[in-house]
């Protein structure tokens, strides 16, 4: 039995030893002229070809990469042909990383998984949902670690190293590990964290009734393993939640302990929130609404007091109309957008969250409130409520998602309103907030949206009238389409 076991273990050490061996020269010493990148085995998949160099730095190399500007994106990668496994594995590569300057989304690692047919099945950056992993300013050798559960029908790794923006990174000591997670057992801190997260699936899922629940637990457990603290597990929730999508969910999402405080705060990278934009156009009141990402009550708040300063604003030019423009709204939270538009709402319901159950909790706005069933809500600051009620045109776009879906919605069923535009994007699912031992939480579709007469919506929300916008640069033709109707005066 000894024996077996010893013999287990020296055959899972050369297995992830020989596939980490697979990865070339990630100390970056090789040079090839004919490369773009002028190092061997790494390739500049996004770039100008200065944008990066092998750096001779105290007796080894590095890899630097140049940003122009905060538009500038330079990425390099190498790719790997590894067999399809039985099993799942975690790859994990780290590095390194030194910043001078870095302006724009930011610097950092990359893994791409391809299957046999070329198809992308799992990418995973420093970015991801209201990440603030990207790396910043100017910073000193920090060394940064990213990892990924790889599916059985993998046979194509990509690892990379990129920056999105203006300043120069460097990347040195790269290291690749590809990992069986066949051996491993889980700890009590995993079991019982992989046990509350895989309880709130079954109970809560939309999809719950078509996964085999079982079966990724045990895998989860497994990923998470010998974990010593709540991070450990991060990356087995992760799987979780990407396991439902085959089933129809894609839009759960988790989000780690410190990504929910940098959510809730001020003055982080999430909180530089996007205020709406308004005008007129042909005596009609154009607002541009963008998505909100955050949970800070105080920029909440604000966002939604924009809302309403530029609705007053708009009506005192003695406006015919109004152009909501969501089309690039990608969602977010829903509250501030709602509760700052509430004053072109001709009700007090403006819709609802239908869970598994079949229950509904809708929501509301009234005098400059937002609520719910069973949420008291917030106020604005200063309520504005319409003299008189125009006629609305709602844009549309495959980009207006989630939250954005949400608003779209809430103008169903709406008096004097019309929608323009293309079908939305189809996350029609609402996502419930559960919280995890460590502060941790899982956003998960639990449950479906309705609008105020009870109609529920599983797809992409087509709008009244369909456009086809050729997105010239001296014609918007929805807008165009918006406005002949408004000029009708409906």
């Amino acid at each position: 039995m000894k024996k077996a076991l010893i013999s287990s273990i020296l055959l899972l050490t050369l297995f992830a030893t020989v596939k980490a061996q697979e990865f070339r020269n990630l100390d970056f010493r090789q040079k090839c002229d004919s490369s773009k990148t002028r190092i061997c085995s790494w390739d500049l998949s996004w770039g100008k070809k200065n944008a990066v160099a092998p750096i001779p730095y105290k007796k080894k190399t590095v890899l630097q990469i140049q940003g122009e500007n905060e538009k500038s994106v330079g990425f390099v990668e190498q790719s790997v042909s590894t067999m399809k496994s039985t099993n799942f594995q975690i790859l994990t590569i780290s590095s390194s990383i030194k910043s001078e300057d870095v302006f724009g989304k930011g610097a950092g690692l990359n893994i791409g998984l391809y299957n046999d047919e070329g198809a992308l099945i799992g990418t995973k950056d420093m970015g991801g949902f209201y990440s603030i992993s990207w790396i910043r300013g100017t910073h000193k050798w920090k060394k940064y670690t990213l990892s990924i559960v790889v599916p059985k029908e993998t046979t194509t790794l990509k690892i990379g190293m990129i920056l999105y923006g203006k300043g120069k990174v460097w990347f040195s000591d790269f290291n690749a590990d590809l990992t069986p997670v066949n051996y491993r057992n889980p700890s009590k801190l995993a079991y019982q964290y992989i046990e509350a997260a895989v309880d709130t699936i079954a109970k809560n899922s939309l999809v719950r009734d078509s996964i085999n629940v079982v079966a990724i637990r045990d895998a989860a457990l497994k990923i998470a393993g010998p974990a010593k603290k709540y991070r450990d597990c991060y990356l087995a929730v992760e799987f979780l939640l990407e396991s439902l999508r085959p089933y129809g969910d894609h839009h759960s999402f988790f989000m780690t302990a410190e990504e929910v405080k940098n959510w809730e705060g001020e003055g982080s990278q999430v909180s530089e929130i996007a205020f709406p934009t308004y005008k007129v156009i042909d005596s009609c009141g154009y607002i541009l609404v963008p998505p909100f990402h955050g949970g800070n009550p105080k920029q909440m708040t604000a966002y939604a007091d924009s809302l309403q300063a530029a609705i007053e604003t708009l009506y005192s030019t003695s406006i015919k109309g109004w152009i909501v423009d969501l089309r690039q709204n990608t969602g977010g939270n829903m509250e501030p957008m709602i509760a700052g538009l509430g004053p072109l709402f001709s009700d007090e319901k403006l819709g609802a969250l239908i869970d598994v159950a079949g229950s509904p909790d809708a929501w509301y706005y009234k005098n400059g409130r937002y609520y719910g069933d069973d949420y008291e809500g917030w106020t604005v600051s200063k309520p504005y409520q319409l003299p008189a009620a125009l006629p609305i045109a709602v844009l549309t776009s495959p980009q207006t998602g989630s939250s954005g879906e949400i608003v779209v919605i809430s103008f169903i069923g709406n008096k004097k309103t019309r929608s323009f535009g293309q079908p939305t994007w189809g996350l029609t699912t609402g996502n419930g907030s559960f919280e995890l031992k460590d502060g941790s939480k899982i956003f998960l579709a639990s449950t479906i949206m309705a609008d105020r007469n009870n109609i529920q919506y599983t797809t992409s929300i087509p709008p009244d009238v369909v456009v086809e916008d050729k997105a010239t640069t001296d014609q918007d033709e929805t807008i165009e389409a918006a406005l002949k109707w408004l000029a009708k005066g409906n």
